[in-house]
């Protein structure tokens, strides 16, 4: 199995070059601070390698997702790219293009659970075991769920992406949550990407990552 993935250029610390499989990341900020950019970032930089991906979307659908990661990758293999719609707005032309499972809402956890399942088999029969898992976001999960609940889905979740040697990445808007959630949620994860905008543009800085600085530096 891969020891590390490659995420030259997509952190927002040029020190970064590569997190060991089994790390979860969690991207948080405010609204349009971009933490998707960042999310899909991460998401998009193993398509070289031949990694999997399969990306949860609470709000958008699986045909917007599909648009945002062919514009990272313009020549992005659709074999390898897989998809939990719970947004229930997708169109039957996106399901035909990629491995697509629809769940009913955000609120379905064990929907999601399965769909996830489903997906990874259909991954390993193609022999694709490098697999990027995404969650965007973890705030429309919150919406729909008390924090206890969203809390336990997300350590079995984080749980199995360290057991399968994947790594997984994870947004969460800081500003629509209280202290505690946020600090609830934010303790699920081995790493935390924290992105901020100033009047000197937008600043980041990464915690829990061994070797990368605690600083806030400016992110473009």
């Amino acid at each position: 199995m891969i020891s590390e993935y490659d995420v030259g250029g997509a952190l927002p610390d040029e020190t970064v070059g590569s997190l060991p499989a089994g790390t979860n990341v969690l991207v948080t900020g405010p609204a349009m601070v971009g933490k998707r950019e960042v999310a899909f970032r991460l998401l998009a930089a193993g398509h070289e390698d031949d990694d999997g991906v399969l990306c949860v979307t609470t709000r958008s659908s699986a045909g917007r997702l599909l648009d945002e990661f062919e514009r990272y990758v313009p020549a992005l293999d659709h074999d390898r790219i897989a998809v939990i719609d719970c947004s229930g707005s997708d169109s039957r032309r996106t399901l035909e293009r990629i491995a697509t499972e629809r769940v009913s809402s955000p609120a379905d956890l064990t929907g999601i659970s399965i769909g996830t399942a489903k997906l990874l088999r259909r991954f390993a029969g193609r022999e694709i075991d490098e697999i990027r898992h995404g969650l965007v976001s973890v705030s429309t999960l919150l919406q729909y769920l008390d924090r206890s609940t969203v809390f336990k889905f997300l350590h079995i979740y984080t749980s199995r992406i360290e057991d399968t040697d994947g790594i997984g990445v994870f947004t969460l808007d800081t500003a629509v949550h209280d202290e505690q959630t946020v600090n609830t949620v934010t303790s699920e994860f081995d790493c935390v990407v924290e992105l901020r905008e100033t009047e000197a543009g937008r600043e980041a800085r990464i915690r829990g990552l061994p070797g990368a600085s605690r600083a806030w530096r400016a992110f473009d």
